[in-house]
């Protein structure tokens, strides 16, 4: 390749670049930060938390396993959940 089919070449590969940035930022970046932030949740899960599963089922945790918990759905009710199953805390 010569200079000029270089230049000819260069604001293809610059538009590219930029795009590739613009999808990790708008697309890839957010993600992440939800999944980061969903594993806090996850981890921090302690008992008297009031959550939401993935399934729409409100309680307050009563026990926390190594890979469950325990979720009181209504007085003398309660649940065993897989940890995963929780979407966020009530108060968010």
């Amino acid at each position: 390749m010569d200079a000029e089919q270089i230049e000819q070449l260069l604001p293809a590969a610059v538009f590219v670049v930029v795009m590739v940035v613009l999808f990790w930022w708008i697309i890839v970046r957010p993600a992440r930060q939800r999944d980061q932030k969903h594993r806090e949740t996850i981890t921090g899960l302690v008992p008297g938390d009031k959550i939401v599963t993935v399934g729409g089922i409100y309680g307050r945790v009563t026990r926390v396993g190594e890979d469950t918990f325990e979720l009181e759905v209504s007085k003398g009710v309660t649940v065993t959940f897989d940890r995963r199953a929780v979407r966020r805390h009530q108060d968010e």
